[in-house]
C-alpha cells in the first residue's frame, strides 16, 4: 500500500498536467459577451479544476491495478480475495471526500446562479415570440418589432419569451444564459451585453424539422446608437 502512494501521486499529477494544458490550450468557450458570462465561465473553470484531478487519480489507479495485479503468464490461480480496506478508510474517505466536495460544488453553484440571475429590474423590455421556424422581438417601449435582436451595450434586458407552438430555447453562445420559451407562458431571462459585435440566436430544443435553421442576428450597439440603429431595423 505505502508503496503505492507516490506512484499514484506521480500518475496522478501527470495526468491533471496533461488535461489541464489540452483543455486550457484548446479553449473550450467562445467569446464572454455579457456580464453574466463571467459568473458562467468561472463556474466552469471550478468544476473543471475540481474534477480533472478527481478523475486522473481514478485514472491511474485504474492503470496501476491493471499492471501490479494481472494475472502471471500461464497461471490459472484466482487472485486474494478482499471485502474492502483495513479498518474501511478508504471507503470512509472517499465517502466523506465525496459528500464534502458535492455539497461545495452545489454552494458554488447556487452562489453563482444568484448572480447571474440578479433582481428584477432592467433597462429594457423585448418581448420575444418564438415559433417553428422563426424569432420575433417586440420592444413595448417603443412598439415596435423587429426580425433581428438589437441590444444597447451595458444595459440590463428583461427577456419575456413565450411560444406560439412547441418548446423552443433562447440561446447565444457568447452571452452563456440559456432559456426555454414555452407555449402559453411568459418566461424571464436577464443579461447585460458587454461588448459591441454582432452575434447569432439558436434555438437549443429540438423543435421539428428546420430546428437547425431557427436562428436569428443580434447585434450590440453602444446606447447612443440603439435608437438610429432600432429605426433602420423595426416595423
Amino acid at each position: 500500500m505505502a508503496k503505492s502512494i507516490p506512484i499514484l501521486g506521480g500518475l496522478t499529477f501527470l495526468f491533471s498536467l496533461l488535461l489541464f494544458k489540452i483543455i486550457w490550450g484548446i479553449g473550450m468557450m467562445p467569446l464572454a459577451a455579457s456580464y453574466e458570462a463571467a459568473f458562467v465561465d468561472q463556474a466552469f473553470d471550478g468544476m473543471l479544476k475540481v474534477t480533472i484531478p478527481i478523475f486522473s487519480l481514478v485514472l491511474a489507479t485504474l492503470l496501476y491495478c491493471l499492471h501490479q495485479f494481472r494475472a502471471q503468464s500461464g497461471s490459472l490461480e484466482e487472485g486474494v480475495r478482499f471485502h474492502g480496506s483495513r479498518g474501511g478508510l478508504v471507503e470512509v474517505l472517499w465517502i466523506a471526500t465525496s459528500l464534502v466536495l458535492t455539497l461545495g460544488l452545489a454552494a458554488f453553484g447556487a452562489k453563482e446562479l444568484r448572480a447571474i440571475r440578479g433582481g428584477d429590474q432592467a433597462d429594457l423590455d423585448v418581448q420575444v415570440n418564438s415559433s417553428q421556424w422563426s424569432w420575433e422581438f417586440f420592444y413595448p417601449s417603443r412598439n415596435e418589432y423587429g426580425s433581428r435582436l438589437i441590444l444597447p451595450k451595458g444595459k440590463r434586458v428583461r427577456f419575456l419569451l413565450t411560444s406560439k407552438d412547441v418548446v423552443h430555447s433562447f440561446w447565444v453562445p457568447e452571452f452563456r444564459v440559456k432559456q426555454d420559451a414555452l407555449p402559453g407562458k411568459v418566461v424571464k431571462l436577464f443579461l447585460t451585453p458587454t461588448k459591441i459585435g454582432t452575434y447569432q440566436l439558436l434555438c437549443a430544443e429540438l423543435c421539428g424539422t428546420e430546428h437547425t435553421a431557427m436562428t436569428a442576428f443580434v447585434e450590440v450597439v453602444e446606447p447612443e446608437d440603439f435608437d438610429r440603429r432600432m429605426k433602420g431595423e423595426a416595423w
